[in-house]
């Protein structure tokens, strides 16, 4: 039998990081199994748009036409015959500083009919807002139509700004927003950093939130993913850990999950744990934690009929490790059961993931300079 520091060798080799020594801390219990490295044979790759700068999201409209947005303001489009063209959209008031910007972006369910779209960007007014625009017919421009939720906080330097859109079934809309590295922010109710929001389509509070807030559940570190498992109402996070233990969420409505960094130690204390159970008793346990070394896990989806035997996975894209982490759970959904690493090392740093009509993945890359792409991820048949 390995022993559990063999276990955690294994486990630190397959993320790519140096060999372990025997002052290793040990893994996470939610953790899971060590990864095994799928061969890059296994998918084809395939690069649709190119020459990007830190893109953040990819939505597709329902002519196919793929919709990226940069960090830095700048919208691109994709249509299906292939042409590229930018997307004009009204953003004097953008804030790109950081790991600030322009950041989620996602079709309202209407889409269809109404052409509503919605962004989240950190704004020159001081705070983090997602707001609803309408766009043209061709995709020519975006015109600003109002603001959904305004006052989310943002640190001047851009630092854990979140922030994630998923509109859900009924139209109301899932927010992610980072804590700011404030050591106040997770824990309270006056502040909408460090927080899952759930708000309806005018940015109000919804039943089920905590109290009368849009606040849907708090203790968040930096939140930068969520999706419903195909087939279900549960809705998974990503989110960033600090030096340890990133972590995987199965969301639920006014839960704690344990992020603290308000100690008696002096400003922003990240060596509290990501779930601290002593301090908050009934924080709930990740669904998958990283243990050491983090990851730096971004968006997470999940893999449809057409990945066959990995069908069902959920599936991460990481920006330090640089790869595609696909995870499978256990049918409560609340651990996990495999682990498989796609694309290690070949394309960079990974944020974001859109899984298209065919099922194939639209990952965006992260590396900057304009070095950017939206890749096409498919499995090879």
């Amino acid at each position: 039998m390995r022993t559990p520091i063999a276990l955690l060798c294994a486990a630190i080799v397959a993320v790519g990081t140096a060999a372990c020594g025997s002052d290793s801390t040990p893994r996470s219990p939610s953790a899971g199994p060590a990864a095994s490295t799928g061969s890059t044979d296994s998918v084809s790759v395939t690069t649709l748009i190119s020459d990007l700068d830190h893109p953040w999201d990819v939505v597709i409209d329902p002519a196919g036409t793929i919709v990226t947005d940069e960090r830095g303001g700048r919208i691109m489009a994709r249509f299906a015959d292939g042409r590229v063209a930018q997307v004009r959209a009204d953003l004097p008031d953008l804030q790109a500083r950081g790991e600030g910007g322009l950041m989620g972006m996602a079709l309202a369910r209407d889409f269809a009919t109404t052409r509503s779209v919605y962004t989240c960007f950190a704004s020159t007014e001081g705070d983090v807002r997602v707001v609803r625009w309408t766009a043209a017919a061709d995709w020519s421009a975006m015109t600003r139509a109002d603001n959904v939720l305004i006052g989310i906080p943002l640190n001047p330097s851009g630092r854990h700004s979140g922030c994630r859109i998923l509109p859900a079934p009924d139209g109301t809309l899932y927010v992610a927003t980072g804590d700011t590295a404030d050591p106040i922010a997770p824990q309270s109710l006056s502040n909408l950093g460090g927080k899952i929001l759930h708000v309806d389509s005018r940015g109000a509070g919804v039943p089920g939130n905590i109290g009368d807030t849009a606040i849907h559940s708090l203790g968040h570190r930096n939140p930068q993913g969520m999706a419903f498992a195909p087939g279900t109402d549960r809705l998974y996070t990503s989110e960033h850990g600090p030096t340890i233990d990133d972590e995987i969420n199965l969301e639920v409505p006014q839960g704690n999950y344990g992020w603290d960094p308000d100690t008696a130690a002096a400003g922003y204390d990240e060596d509290v744990p990501m779930t601290d159970t002593d301090r908050h008793p009934g924080s709930i346990p990740a669904v998958w934690s990283s243990g050491r070394p983090t990851l730096a896990v971004a968006d997470i989806d999940f893999l449809g009929p057409q990945w066959g035997p990995r069908a069902g996975m959920a599936v991460v894209a990481t920006l330090k490790a640089s790869r595609l982490m696909l995870l499978r759970l256990r049918p409560d959904g609340r651990s996990t059961t495999e682990r498989v690493d796609l694309l290690a090392g070949v394309h960079g740093r990974l944020r974001s993931i859109t899984t298209a009509p065919d099922g194939a993945l639209l990952v965006t890359t992260d590396n900057g300079d304009k070095t950017d792409s939206i890749l096409r991820v498919a499995p090879r048949s």
